[in-house]
């Protein structure tokens, strides 16, 4: 049976594994946040991050071009590759299922002997790779077993919590997205084989972003489901609709005690979404009385209080959040 991470599992193994200085290999699907990880883990440690996508190689391209002096031939190797001196460095090989044999024979001595020819990878340089599993349907190859055997191996799966925590920690990101997520979990990742386009974090990520650009854009199915696929964009579509038709969440805050509670589920995360990034220390104890009502469910009330934290971390502080979790503890 597969032991599989979350991403928010994942830094801390990664950098266990950069302590020890042990080539590791990080396995996932497309678009769930392989590389936007291992490049956060560079910044976090101050590390130069060398990033190269071995499916665009070529064997010369690590051994380097030849060049003779006094008619001897040398061995250029190329600038990519860190030298003794620089600042220590992750070299990040991605996309290592999709190189050529020859490639990966290449990478073999590379990773094994960290040297290269007359190369020598610099004692300081950490290697990490990643890539797509043959079972992904991404076009990715089986790589040598030999080669494998030389890595620590991780496999990464997209995470609802995880994905929404990053996202309400970013700020700008479109919260409706986190809503319906919430409500569709099963939408996180949805690979079509049939589609060019197909729901993933990273796809997400993209309909923010147009979102942000108009919110407009995010009821039109063609731009929506260029990112995340036709089928998944209808569904999404039609949840912003329902958004949309909302009333101001406002009178919800200035009637907490009396504001209907709809039994609609769509309606009862995209309240509670909206609720959550409209939260502040004046407002807090009016949304938790909303949400605490006899006619709502826990369920809710503790997602639209992590979702409020994660966005507001100073709202742990008011007596409101601290009476909340003593209340609801065994549910946090």
């Amino acid at each position: 049976m597969q032991t599989y991470i979350k991403p928010s599992e994942l830094k801390g193994k990664l950098e266990t594994l950069i302590s020890l200085n042990k080539p590791t290999f990080i396995w996932g699907a497309s678009g769930i946040g392989k590389s936007e990880i291992i490049a956060k883990v560079a910044e976090k440690l101050d590390y130069n991050l060398i990033d190269v996508r071995v499916s665009l190689l070529d064997p010369v391209d690590l051994r380097g071009v030849p060049s003779v002096e006094n008619g001897i031939t040398k061995w250029n190797p190329p600038v990519f590759l860190p030298r003794e001196g620089d600042k220590t460095s992750i070299l990040f090989l991605d996309e290592l299922p999709h190189g050529s044999p020859s490639v990966q024979n290449a990478l073999f001595q590379l990773i094994r002997d960290r040297q290269i020819g007359e190369y020598k990878l610099p004692d300081s340089t950490i290697i990490i790779s990643a890539g797509n599993r043959v079972s992904d349907r991404v076009g990715a190859n089986k790589i040598n077993g030999a080669l494998a055997n030389r890595f620590v191996h991780l496999h990464l799966e997209a995470d609802v919590d995880d994905f929404c925590h990053y996202a309400l920690s970013e700020g700008d990101f479109e919260p409706n997205i986190v809503a319906f997520i919430r409500y569709r979990p099963e939408l996180l990742f949805d690979f079509n084989k049939d589609s060019v386009a197909w729901a993933s974090p990273r796809a997400w990520e993209s309909v923010s972003d147009i979102g942000k650009a108009n919110k407009q854009n995010l009821q039109d199915l063609a731009l929506v489901g260029g990112c995340v696929g036709d089928s998944v964009a209808v569904e999404f579509c039609a949840f912003m609709g329902m958004v949309n038709s909302l009333p101001d969440v406002s009178e919800i805050i200035k009637n907490p005690e009396t504001y209907e509670v709809s039994e609609d589920p769509s309606v009862l995360y995209a309240l509670t979404g909206a609720l959550a990034v409209r939260a502040n220390a004046s407002n807090f104890d009016a949304i938790i009385t909303y949400m605490t009502r006899d006619e709502m469910s826990n369920e809710f009330a503790v997602l639209c209080v992590k979702d409020a934290v994660t966005r507001n971390p100073q709202l742990t502080k008011t007596k409101t959040y601290v009476d909340f979790v003593t209340k609801f503890e065994d549910l946090i």
